[in-house]
């Protein structure tokens, strides 16, 4: 397999912001560093990067709502689209509770789904940091940032993905 994106390999970061699903600072500088334009922040936290970021509870949102309620009604392009979903997290259920879901996206097909089909035809540009490195049809790889943690945490992987059909 041809491999015809670039691959970076780093260390994560620190977060410091109280929060335990905010962007490390190193995502947070890779971020800002890689969009421009119109920028739509699903499952946004305390993040305050994006034009729009929606989140169910957080009031840094610009929006409240389920990010899939919200991606039905959605009619506008963004330059980027940054997708942060939860994780299949089962460890400290204690320090889940300041989430307002906790339903894992990976191995959620219909949640994938929904969200292909948005981001087909909503998205120029994604950034996508999960546990996995999802390739939705219509979409190529620009980017791929592996960011190692340290200690005995799960490695993230930070995504960009760039539509071929926009």
């Amino acid at each position: 397999m041809d491999k015809n994106f670039d691959i970076e390999i780093c260390g994560m970061g620190g977060n410091y912001s109280g929060y335990p699903g905010a962007f490390p600072t190193k995502v947070e500088k890779i971020i800002k560093d890689t969009i421009h334009g119109r920028v739509l922040n699903l499952f946004s936290g305390v993040s305050k990067i994006g034009n729009v970021r929606v989140d169910l509870l957080r009031k840094e949102a610009t929006i409240n709502s389920d990010v899939f309620d919200f991606i039905q009604k959605s009619k506008l392009i963004y330059d980027f689209v940054i997708v942060d979903p939860p994780y299949a997290i089962k460890s400290a259920p204690n320090k889940l509770k300041i989430y307002g879901s906790i339903k894992p996206f990976t191995g959620n097909v219909p949640y994938q789904r929904k969200m292909s089909e948005f981001l087909k035809t909503h998205a120029r540009n994604v950034l996508w940091l999960d546990c996995s490195a999802p390739l939705p049809a219509g979409f190529k790889r620009e980017k791929m940032w592996v960011l190692l943690p340290g200690g005995w945490h799960f490695i993230r992987v930070l995504s960009h993905l760039k539509n071929t059909n926009l």
